[in-house]
């Protein structure tokens, strides 16, 4: 118990330096190529709007990449989606799983936070990749994203549409 709040005091200041460090500066994406999804997989999630999305923006499936916080302890497969845990990261809050770790460091040119609910393991991996552009929901700590959609989960197809909304206004789509 007291290993868990060290390591949860020490995910949560390794986000802070994260957010410290984030470059203010607008990255410039020429043209939308890659595409990555955070959600949070303890939810049920209806893929099919993300993969549909990502079609509509010309992102080819290879370059789409969809992972997901499961809060369980045993993770099991699950198709279109990579999973990490509580397990994924050190008692020092640093990322042990090396897929997650790839995932943070890949520079996609926009990232998708797919949850409301602020839970440290999700904002940690959005606040660290390195990203382009992060869009994500109001219920969320507004430090994180570049783009803040006022919609809900649930209604992903609303959230879909003015993501491609504002995608056309800064001439990304």
């Amino acid at each position: 118990m007291i290993l868990k709040g060290f390591k949860s005091n020490a995910v949560k200041k390794s986000f802070e330096s994260h957010l410290k460090k984030r470059n203010a500066e607008s990255q410039n994406i020429s043209d939308l190529t890659t595409l990555a999804v955070l959600v949070d997989a303890s939810r049920p999630i209806n893929m099919m709007p993300l993969l549909k999305l990502a079609n509509e923006l010309g992102v080819a499936s290879n370059r789409l990449k969809i992972i997901g916080y499961k809060e369980e302890k045993e993770l099991q497969e699950e198709k279109d989606i990579e999973l990490y845990n509580d397990k994924s990261f050190g008692v020092n809050g640093i990322v042990k799983s090396t897929s997650l770790q790839k995932f943070i460091d890949k520079n996609y040119d926009v990232l998708i936070n797919f949850y409301e609910e602020d839970k440290m393991e999700l904002n940690y991996v959005a606040a660290a990749s390195k990203a382009k552009l992060k869009v994500g929901f109001a219920k969320v700590d507004n430090r994180i994203n570049d783009l803040i959609i006022g919609s809900e989960v649930n209604d992903a197809n609303l959230f879909m549409a003015e993501l491609k909304k504002y995608l056309k206004i800064l001439q990304l789509i």
